[in-house]
């Protein structure tokens, strides 16, 4: 089980206060280990409560506590990491925190250790390095821990949303935002949900970064965060300038803790100016961008290359064009800060422009190949990122849609559930009116059913003896069918011979031939004569009354000739009693086997006989 705790703010992010401090916490955990009683964890917690007395305001701290030192120091990154003052952290506390790791031997703290000095350095760090020590610090991650688990994965999906692996970022952030709202830490989950925004907007999917903006700007406000971070997104995602030019001068006005993201709107600003050729509106911001720097980390080349390149484009409209060349020239020689910025081509292009205009053609020329090289990259790697985005578009679209369909689901499964119950408590009430009104008429109903039992009996007994009887008389039928079938058949095998021995007779010349003709018209009429199949049929019907019509609608192009075969075979006849019956050879009858098989559409391993027999 997860205990969350406050710990009071302190007044400053370096090593003074633990030193001051750490001679009692050591003490303490001595005693602890000594003596194991309830008293001293007491005394414990209003020891560290009283070493961070400092502040009034309390911020939130949901890291379950391991080892009261650890967490101390632990409790004043955090601070820190709140306040966007992660630049003011004395680096002494990131190697206190690993030798308190190494001393406990505790994985979990090791975990923590990792994931501070990544989360304190994360501004200047390589993104693949920071996923390598963030996947070994999860897999020191032990049972129980799910709001450290939830911290590492919003961590790894941020440098995940830098390298441009969207799908591992989304996953990442999606297992961060479940665990944190268990914590109900909605500044986490604020930031957790403002890193989908970017990341969707990013793959040009605005309608879904808006909806999770949306959500970042209800957890900040439940966390009491400034909103200059949404008010910013807002103006990247405004499709209008002025309207993103209100957002930006919102931002600028509610992000004094949050310097990086204020200097990021100050420029975003200027060059919607620069754009609309406002220069001195351009400049006002950027040398309000520049004070700030200066103020907040004058040696941070990233943003004082930025800042340079939109001053040097700024300078140009104005056709200030050596002071222009004096603010690009410098960034022209440190690309290597502002690889993969989109600035750089507009920097090499200005460049190129300013020295044709100044009469240098030599330089002009190697900075035109130099935006030649930097343009084609560019549309190279827009190019090759469409691919990539658009699977990770609909791999997130389906991922999205699987987990709505589950939600749903849930949802639809706890309404039934309710249901459910509701129904129960509908049914056992009900059962109980039911049993209070029929309570007295019990007796009597118990002679009324005795009685209907018996006589269900007994129609029971009638029942299956009229169907034992109808069973018998369909047997009976059946016998009487094959036995008549069977005559038939022998008399036609006697007309046969008859006829053959005529013939044979005949042709010795020992049988006139009026008497051979006139017997032979006889057996044969006596063998075509038709209406021992219509008896037939008509006999066969009253056994089988639906046998011919399920031949049908199997297959409708069964001519009469195929039903009498049907019947035949239905009724167990070998191929030369049939051949017999029907006056033909038993290689014609095996031909019209053969023909019938086709037109029921049966398999090969399909046996006629049996599946005429199961009709």
């Amino acid at each position: 089980m997860h205990f969350f705790f406050k710990l009071p703010k302190m007044n400053v992010f370096s090593t003074d206060w633990l030193k001051k401090h750490i001679f009692f916490l050591n003490f303490a955990c001595e005693m602890k280990n000594i003596f194991k009683t309830t008293v001293l964890r007491i005394s414990l917690s209003v020891l560290l409560a009283l070493c961070a007395h400092g502040r009034a305001e309390a911020y939130d701290y949901y890291f379950q506590p391991i080892d009261a030192q650890f967490d101390s120091i632990a409790c004043v990154l955090n601070e820190a990491d709140f306040n966007n003052q992660r630049e003011n952290i004395d680096p002494q506390l990131l190697d206190l925190l690993d030798q308190r790791a190494a001393q406990t031997g505790n994985r979990q703290l090791r975990a923590r250790a990792i994931y501070w000095r990544v989360r304190m350095g994360q501004m200047s760090a390589q993104p693949a390095k920071c996923i390598e020590q963030l996947e070994q610090a999860r897999a020191l991650l032990t049972d129980g821990y799910d709001y450290d688990r939830a911290c590492i994965a919003y961590q790894l999906a941020g440098n995940q949303e830098r390298l441009g692996h969207y799908m591992q970022c989304y996953e990442n952030t999606t297992e961060a935002i479940e665990l944190l709202s268990q914590a109900g830490d909605h500044y986490f989950l604020g930031n957790a949900h403002l890193l989908l925004a970017q990341m969707f907007l990013e793959l040009s999917d605005h309608e879904s970064g808006r909806k999770q903006l949306a959500q970042a700007r209800q957890h900040y406000e439940q966390a009491h965060y400034p909103l200059n971070r949404i008010y910013f997104f807002e103006a990247v995602f405004s499709d209008n300038q002025e309207k993103a030019l209100d957002y930006y001068r919102e931002s600028i006005s509610t992000g004094q803790r949050d310097w990086g993201m204020t200097l990021q709107a100050l420029i975003n600003a200027s060059s919607i100016f620069i754009d609309q050729q406002k220069n001195d509106s351009a400049e006002a911001y950027i040398d309000q961008a520049a004070q700030l720097l200066q103020h907040e980390a004058p040696q941070n080349p990233l943003f004082s290359s930025l800042l340079m390149a939109y001053r040097g484009k700024m300078r140009y409209q104005q056709g200030r064009l050596q002071e222009a060349l004096a603010d690009l020239e410098p960034i022209a020689s440190t690309a290597e800060l502002l690889h993969g910025e989109r600035v750089l081509t507009d920097v090499y292009r200005y460049l190129w422009l300013i020295c044709d205009t100044l009469g240098q053609p030599s330089r002009a020329y190697n900075y035109l190949k130099l935006y030649n090289q930097y343009y084609e990259a560019a549309q190279k790697e827009i190019t090759d990122q469409q691919v990539p985005k658009a699977q990770a578009r609909e791999a997130i679209s389906r991922q999205a849609d699987r987990i709505q369909l589950l939600e749903q689901e849930a949802q639809l499964n706890r309404f039934y559930l309710y249901g459910a119950l509701l129904a129960c408590v509908v049914v056992l009430l009900a059962a109980l009116a039911v049993f209070l009104v029929f309570r007295q008429r019990y007796r009597i109903h118990q002679i009324e059913n005795r009685e209907l039992r018996n006589s269900l009996e007994q129609e029971a007994i009638i029942y299956k003896m009229n169907l034992k009887n109808y069973e018998d008389d369909i047997k009976q039928k059946d016998c009487e069918l094959s036995s008549s079938t069977l005559l038939l058949a022998n008399k036609n095998e006697v007309l046969q011979q008859l006829h053959d021995i005529t013939k044979h007779y005949s042709d010795q010349g020992l049988i006139p031939k009026e008497y051979v003709q006139r017997m032979n018209d006889i057996v044969g009429q006596s063998l075509r004569n038709d209406d021992e199949w219509s008896r037939f049929k008509l006999h066969f019907t009253s056994v089988h009354p639906d046998f011919f019509m399920k031949l049908k609608e199997r297959a409708a192009d069964l001519t009469e000739n195929d039903l009498r075969l049907c019947a035949y075979i239905s009724i167990g006849m070998r191929a030369k009693q049939i051949a017999e019956m029907l006056n033909i050879s038993p290689d014609s009858v095996n031909s019209n086997r053969y023909r019938l098989r086709k037109k029921l559409g049966l398999e090969r391993n399909q046996k006629l006989d049996d599946f005429i027999r199961k009709i």
